[in-house]
């Protein structure tokens, strides 16, 4: 956890010096693939010591074209930054919060999260209680820091994300985890060095509607080799794909992932 924090250190420390951060504009410049080196990078949300840890690849964003970051910053120094994200939930759906929207992303991981029984989630209609848990009570990780309007994988060559691998790895690691989860089939791919067992399921859920869905879902467990210790974790389907009945595929990835 020290490396972790003192990355995202150097890195904040050089973004409030110079208003840009180099090793994202030499990314972009390596694989073609643009990040913004010019905006507030975002390597987790919650807390890093959690028992759950969701992985994603990067945060979203505009493509920002600009040499340098142009607004005024946010945070005063690196441990304003680093609470602002260690207790975003509290700063956004907390009861001293100015509540105004209840994002459709969050509400979607309450749903999947659920049948996993590692947050006491609250069952009455006050969805803003269980939105700030959803993102406090668990570590969400960032593959890669830096934002972007997509990820192209076919640009992002494996040798160039070694040190973030590494680092998203050694983060996990460094405290005892239940449940790991990377989101999206393309960390097939990122983690394809490390990964020494796999087992791919496919299966049909029922929608909200209680009909069966058309189309196959799916769910990955892995075993993973780092440094000699072997990690558990699983590959779920993105967040972001249309029509997935949440509540329902958490109950279903809970199942194969203790199976």
């Amino acid at each position: 956890m020290k490396k972790f924090i003192q990355i995202m250190k150097n890195d904040i420390e050089e973004f409030h010096l110079s208003r840009k951060i180099s090793r994202a504009q030499e990314l972009s410049e390596q694989t073609g693939m643009h990040v913004n080196h010019n905006e507030y990078p975002a390597y987790f949300f919650g807390d890093p010591k959690a028992e759950f840890v969701l992985v994603h690849l990067n945060p979203k964003q505009q493509d920002n074209k600009s040499d340098v970051y142009e607004e005024d910053f946010k945070f005063a120094n690196f441990d304003e930054y680093y609470n602002f994200h260690r207790y975003y939930g509290k700063i956004h759906y907390g009861k001293n919060s100015k509540k105004t929207l209840k994002s459709p992303f969050d509400l979607k991981q309450i749903r999947f999260l659920k049948p996993f029984n590692v947050i006491g989630f609250d069952d009455s209609d006050n969805k803003y209680p269980n939105l700030e848990k959803v993102m406090d009570n668990k570590l969400q990780l960032e593959f890669l820091p830096f934002g972007s309007s997509k990820f192209e994988t076919a640009l992002m060559r494996s040798s160039l994300l070694d040190p973030y691998v590494d680092t998203l790895l050694d983060t996990i690691d460094s405290q005892s985890r239940k449940y790991i989860i990377f989101c999206g089939k393309v960390f097939e791919s990122v983690l394809k060095d490390y990964i020494v067992s796999k087992q791919d399921y496919e299966f049909k859920l029922l929608k909200t509607d209680g009909s069966i869905a058309k189309n196959n879902s799916s769910f990955s467990k892995i075993l993973l080799d780092f440094n000699g210790n072997k990690i558990s974790a699983g590959i779920a389907q993105s967040f972001a794909q249309q029509g997935l009945n949440m509540s329902e595929y958490g109950k279903k990835c809970c199942e194969l992932y203790n199976k």
